[in-house]
């Protein structure tokens, strides 16, 4: 069986600044909308050590979900529409569904792949000087997917001038992607149980969307959603842990 797997990255083990000063809540809320308290649960900024990991650069494709449903993984809805454009990223991805397919993938290869954590996801797309933005503090729309740069969900790794300072791609825009962390509050602590792969509670979900404003594709940015529902705008990348 020949799969069609993304480029993956390195990272080495790393401390990087998780989350938002509470100091900056207001600025947010007067540059993106809303109150100080929209924001409150990026707060407070903290340190977080990683162990290395790699991930991948770019979300599952199309074409790399495909592989998994002609080998009898579970299509999404609108699977039909979707199956025409290989090189776009796979939506309407619950999250069963995206660890199914992490399943799947491991054990028809030789690595053990997994939804990144928050703290992973975030890392991989800020680096660990605690930018905004994936490429530094200020926004560009020449280097995301974001409303008002694009009009249509474009291929995977289309602004590689938007590349993090790892070399992740469309990690601002794009499509939202599935952690595995639960919907819990600051500081992160990996080992607290908002990992739980068995425990129910809505789930994590980064990056943004072509429809949203760039605001959402702030590399701190967090938001939810029930792990059954998805929508077109919603997909996901893996890492490469040890096994």
């Amino acid at each position: 069986m020949t799969i069609p797997l993304p480029t993956f990255v390195t990272i080495p083990t790393t401390t990087f600044l998780m989350g938002t000063n509470e100091s900056d809540l207001s600025t947010l809320a007067k540059t993106y909308g809303g109150t100080r308290e929209s924001y409150r649960e990026e707060s407070p900024q903290h340190r977080v050590t990683l162990a290395s990991y790699a991930i991948a650069t770019t979300p599952v494709t199309v074409a790399l979900y495909a592989t998994y449903i002609a080998h009898g993984g579970e299509p999404p809805s609108s699977w039909h529409s979707q199956s025409a454009f290989p090189a776009l990223p796979v939506v309407n991805i619950t999250w069963p569904l995206a660890n199914g397919f992490c399943d799947w993938l491991s054990h028809h290869t030789a690595a053990h792949y997994a939804l990144p954590d928050e703290a992973q996801w975030e890392c991989a797309a800020r680096g660990n000087d605690g930018r905004q933005f994936p490429w530094g503090n200020n926004w560009d729309d020449s280097r995301a997917a974001v409303r008002g740069s694009c009009t249509q969900l474009p291929p995977v790794a289309s602004y590689p001038s938007g590349a993090s300072s790892w070399g992740c791609l469309d990690m601002a825009g794009g499509v939202w992607e599935w952690t595995t962390s639960l919907d819990r509050l600051y500081p992160y602590h990996a080992d607290d149980g908002r990992n739980d792969m068995q425990a129910p509670g809505r789930r994590i979900i980064r990056g943004g969307c072509y429809v949203n404003p760039h605001g959402y594709a702030r590399c701190a940015c967090r938001f939810r959603m029930d792990p059954l529902l998805t929508n077109p705008f919603l997909g996901f990348r893996i890492v490469k842990n040890p096994s």
